[in-house]
């Protein structure tokens, strides 16, 4: 017997994967240059005047925003039981990114988790359609009366 063919993701989900992986990455990068800017936070105003004046600060906030509009558009076009696991791509992505940027070291350990996280990712497959669930009609039919 044949297969049934595979159908392939939109573009557009495709893009906005992309798009929440980059704006993930602008928000992570962006704390954590705040976090060095500002120094040690011990919940005073003080600290709380020198963070809010932290452009890195701001750029966070406006970037995790926008995270949450994108991840919106995803659940949209997903079903959160595939899409929730996938979104564990991000973790890999900062690390690589915290490697490429900050200069931060990555172990044999750290790249063999990152392997299972793909290769997780990998093994969940991509959204088929479904046809949403039919609603039982909750009103009984009212009885016919004979005279």
């Amino acid at each position: 017997m044949n297969a049934p063919a595979r159908r392939h993701p939109p573009k557009t989900l495709i893009l906005a994967w992309i798009a929440l992986v980059a704006v993930e990455l602008l928000t992570q990068l962006s704390l954590k240059f705040a976090g060095k800017a500002t120094g040690g936070f011990d919940f005073s105003a003080h600290a709380f005047a020198l963070a809010l004046a932290s452009g890195w600060l701001w750029l966070a906030i406006a970037s995790y925003c926008g995270c949450f509009i994108v991840w919106m558009l995803i659940l949209r076009h997903s079903d959160l039981s595939r899409a929730y696991p996938t979104s564990a791509i991000v973790f890999v992505a900062i690390m690589f990114a915290s490697w490429l940027v900050l200069h931060e070291a990555i172990g044999a350990i750290q790249l063999l988790g990152a392997a299972v996280i793909v290769a997780g990712i990998l093994q969940l497959g991509h959204d088929q359609p479904v046809a949403p669930p039919q609603v039982a009609s909750v009103i009984a039919p009212s009885p016919t009366t004979t005279e």
